[in-house]
């Protein structure tokens, strides 16, 4: 079996004698993703230490260290521009005895912290999707930082499990509730969804949104998720909307970018389809369950806007945006772990639009029918208010815009 070379922002070592078909993933010294934000040394140390646990949970895996390989990154300037050569690829890999590079960073700011890792391949170059997890700091203390490495650790060895064809992987389970993410190959393009636990918010025009709510955001109401399901970690890109349709409809064709200019009719015949190619049963996700995602599940900070509450952390809107989309994932992943549901593109909802009721609701499905369909999150050409997770929008089912794309949910 292949062997593993990580560099990331944590290190581990197994205490298991492994089989002869066990990957080695050996982790280095870690990167201060900020090096204002007062990152200390102990810090880097407790946390690397943390992923050394939960890599070891992943069956298969066995983790060391290689202080060799830290001076060796070091002297090629690895740590800083995050790719070698190709020669100083073949002599990491001939020291270490692995085929993988995992570039990590640790960032801290204020009341937050970001784990980021992604997948090098010492022999091509090629990169994987980073991987990004988010924790909330309590009294200067990582509160919630073993579940944030057991789920970046089941991201990074995710991409390394998918395989070609239409197929997909999942992480470790968590007793009988599931997988916390899920990894489809169709077409030979890769793309992650993130597990939403069932649970109840608020929904509508919430206090952190101030003065910004319009009429249709009231009144707000409780409403319950009764149960799991997966959305997209970003939204469906140009790369994979071709992969499933074989065309593209966008103005800006670019692989990462979101596919747009895609009317509502577009995004189900696209969930058809995937579900055919998959064998499993994609959709769009009804309003309620964008939002409950968009606020971060049961992991919610009530954030104005989706993992911050300040816009230009997560969102491309009309005052960063330079009048255009921008690759997925760029900008911070909300509590989730999902990208870009503020800003970027419009998102598509399952519902027909209609008014909000003040009482409480479970799995609601918006009005039986209408005229409108329901657009969620902002985009590259609207202003701040627009990106908010309580704001929306609508529109007919067969309007194409260069503002408007979508992400799907798996049940």
């Amino acid at each position: 079996m292949r062997k593993f070379f990580v560099f990331t922002v944590l290190m581990m070592l197994s205490a298991l004698v492994m089989a002869q078909d066990v990957k080695k993933v050996a982790l280095l010294e870690p990167l201060n993703g900020d090096k204002t934000a007062g990152v200390k040394l102990i810090e880097l140390n407790m946390v690397r230490g943390e992923l050394r646990k939960a890599i070891s949970n992943q069956m298969g895996y066995q983790a060391f260290t290689r202080t060799d390989i830290d001076q060796l990154m070091k002297e090629h300037n690895f740590q800083n521009s995050g790719m070698v050569a190709d020669a100083q690829r073949a002599k990491i890999g001939e020291m270490s005895g692995a085929n993988y590079i995992c570039v990590s960073t640790l960032t801290k700011s204020n009341t937050e912290f970001y784990l980021e890792a992604y997948l090098i391949d010492v022999e091509t170059g090629e990169i994987s999707n980073p991987a990004t997890q988010y924790g909330i700091l309590k009294d200067g203390t990582y509160a919630n930082l073993y579940q944030i490495c057991q789920d970046l650790a089941q991201e990074l060895i995710g991409y390394v499990g998918s395989s070609g064809g239409n197929s997909y992987t999942s992480g470790n389970s968590y007793g009988s509730q599931g997988a916390a993410t899920l990894t489809f190959t169709v077409g030979g393009v890769n793309f992650e969804m993130i597990k939403v636990e069932a649970g109840t918010f608020t929904m509508g025009c919430t206090s952190e949104q101030g003065g910004d709510c319009d009429s249709d955001e009231s009144p707000y109401h409780r409403v319950t998720i009764s149960q799991d399901y997966y959305i997209g970690k970003f939204e469906v890109t140009h790369e994979l909307y071709e992969a499933v349709m074989g065309t593209n409809p966008s103005n800006w064709k670019a692989f990462d970018r979101p596919v747009e200019t895609v009317s509502w009719n577009d995004a189900m015949e696209f969930c058809a389809e995937l579900s055919r190619m998959t064998g499993r049963r994609f959709t769009l996700p009804t309003e309620a369950e964008w939002e409950y995602a968009a606020r971060g599940g049961k992991k919610s900070t009530n954030a104005k806007y989706s993992g911050s509450s300040s816009v230009a952390n997560v969102a491309w809107y009309d005052g960063n945006s330079g009048s255009q989309t921008h690759p997925v994932g760029r900008l911070r992943a909300n509590e989730l772990g999902i990208y870009d549901m503020s800003g970027n593109v419009w998102e598509w909802c399952l519902d027909w639009y209609g008014n909000y009721s003040s009482a409480s609701q479970t799995d609601p499905m918006g009005p039986g029918s209408g005229s409108h369909r329901v657009l969620r999150g902002g985009s590259w050409y609207y202003g701040a208010k627009n990106c908010r997770v309580s704001r929306r929008n609508s529109s007919t089912p067969g309007a194409r815009d260069s503002s408007g794309g979508f992400r799907v949910v798996l049940h």
